[in-house]
């Protein structure tokens, strides 16, 4: 019976080791500035780095977040998915649309799979907009040393 038991907690230990750090989000509305004209900003979670902007039309402020989108790199392995998070989109009060990036182009991330973040297709959408709802971990690359 005890082995049963631990062969059922080390998946759980497994998984949540993988997950410890700093799980980062899509900004939340009240932490983006708008720095110019229709371009904008955001502070990661972890505070390296920040999340870019621009808007589709004149700018003006943030009212609402509409999805995330991921695209996965490959399938899913162990309930996880690696790839790059798209954008994170958002509704501007004059109708207009704006699009996050998270820190640079090409930087590699893993979702959960399932939960907020469905799939179609190659991509993964997350609608959720409570805050933190669409989360992700970043994957840095090792350093020698």
């Amino acid at each position: 019976m005890a082995i049963k038991k631990l062969a059922l907690l080390i998946p759980f230990l497994l998984s949540s080791t993988a997950w410890a750090g700093v799980i980062e989000h899509c900004p939340k509305v009240a932490d983006i500035k708008e720095v110019g004209t229709a371009s904008y900003t955001a502070p990661t979670v972890s505070g390296e780095g920040q999340w870019h902007g621009t808007s589709q039309g004149a700018g003006g402020p943030v009212v609402g977040f509409d999805e995330a989108i991921f695209k996965a790199h490959g399938e899913p392995a162990e309930g996880e998915v690696v790839g790059e998070l798209l954008h994170c989109g958002y509704s501007l009060r004059d109708g207009g649309k704006l699009d996050m990036r998270f820190k640079q182009e090409g930087t590699v991330i893993k979702i959960k799979s399932g939960g907020a973040w469905e799939q179609w297709y190659s991509q993964y959408y997350c609608e959720d907009k409570t805050d933190g709802g669409c989360a992700f971990k970043e994957l840095k690359r090792p350093t020698k040393g």
